[in-house]
């Protein structure tokens, strides 16, 4: 009596995994689909740590409504710093102009400094280069690793996403780099000019020097110090962070007082925009974007709806448990997105049948 049984289901699971292998292979088939939600995974502009979280999973917010803030004493402390370094400067032009007018000489070392500080703050700047190249190249290289454990089933492709994401963040960065460098370059090279002006000047004739070459450095660190406040001044603004669509808080991934860092989400929202249907074809399924379809709801009337494939994963991943033709035996198969019509009304989570349509295969 047992081998009858155990003969039976041997059976019935050669037969299911023919079933799943056939009904694949030719590209035209059945898949079962879920309606996936508009995701979006909130993180910090930079690292900071979480003073406050102002939503609760399950909460529904509004877009620019405000879900967390980081700590800033310390930012705050340096634009006070900053606000007070400026006042500091805003003052120098009067002093130098009060300087010139009782000696009518300006002084070498004025405009040595300005030549240091040029210099300064052009190596300051190749160094940031160097270490953002780096971390660049860091960044490839974990982006590679991670695609190998997608392909070997050890990650979720989501977590490739956003390295490729932070990557790009980089390299729109490092297209900026040239042009900063040149002009710090070209900062340099003039305060290098105006010093060997006054030197010339000085020397041949010891005439003063114009007052406007004299005052251009000051009001030049003026202009700086004002950047570099409205910078941090930024950055503050950046520490609060806010729904970037209407949805509802699906779950916090940190709590007060822990570290956020800079691109790692630690809210994950579903927004009310437009839902995505994926299916789950075996991994030998021939599909190509563009592909026609039909999605067959799993209600009394069975509705359908005409959908269009717009993505096929490049991964093989294990499918929901819920499509599992044995509660004990995971599938694989590949994520296939398909769009949704604009006037469809599903729910999140939902469960439909998919119908590609003969001739969508390749």
């Amino acid at each position: 009596m047992a081998r009858s049984v155990l003969g039976i289901l041997v059976w019935l699971l050669a037969s299911a995994g023919a079933v799943w292998l056939a009904r694949s292979d030719s590209g035209v088939s059945d898949a079962p689909a879920l309606i996936v939600p508009q995701e979006f995974r909130v993180a910090a502009a930079e690292t900071g740590r979480l003073a406050e979280l102002q939503v609760a999973a399950g909460q529904r917010v509004l877009r620019g409504q405000l879900l967390a803030r980081l700590d800033t004493t310390v930012l705050e402390r340096e634009i006070a710093m900053a606000e007070a370094r400026l006042r500091q400067l805003s003052a120098e032009p009067g002093a130098s102009e009060a300087i010139m007018d009782s000696d009518g000489y300006a002084s070498e070392r004025s405009f040595q400094t300005d030549v240091d500080d040029a210099a300064a703050q052009l190596e300051t700047a190749q160094t940031a280069q160097s270490q953002q190249a780096a971390e660049t190249r860091a960044l490839r290289d974990e982006i590679a690793r991670q695609r190998r454990l997608v392909k070997e089933g050890l990650t979720r492709a989501e977590r490739v996403e956003e390295l490729e994401v932070r990557l790009q963040s980089l390299e729109e960065t490092a297209k900026t780099w040239p042009a900063r460098l040149r002009a710090l370059t070209e900062r340099q090279q003039a305060a290098s000019a105006r010093l060997r002006e006054w030197r010339t000047q000085h020397k041949a004739s010891s005439a003063p020097v114009s007052r406007d070459a004299r005052l251009k450095p000051l009001l030049d660190r003026i202009t700086e110090q004002r950047e570099a406040l409205r910078m941090l001044r930024a950055r503050l603004t950046l520490a609060s962070i806010v729904a970037p669509a209407d949805g509802e808080v699906v779950s916090l991934l940190a709590r007060p007082g822990d570290i956020a860092t800079s691109g790692t989400p630690f809210v994950v929202l579903h927004g009310t925009g437009p839902q995505v249907l994926v299916a789950y074809v075996n991994e030998r399924a021939r599909l190509t974007p563009g592909a026609k379809a039909m999605a067959r709801r799993r209600t009394p009337q069975a509705e359908e709806l005409p959908t269009t494939v717009q993505r096929v994963a490049d991964v093989v991943v294990q499918i929901p448990q819920r499509f599992w033709l044995f509660p004990t035996m995971p599938q694989w198969g590949r994520e296939v997105y398909l769009e949704l019509p604009a006037a469809a009304h599903l729910d999140a989570g939902e469960a439909v049948d998919v119908k590609f349509l003969a001739g969508s295969g390749k």
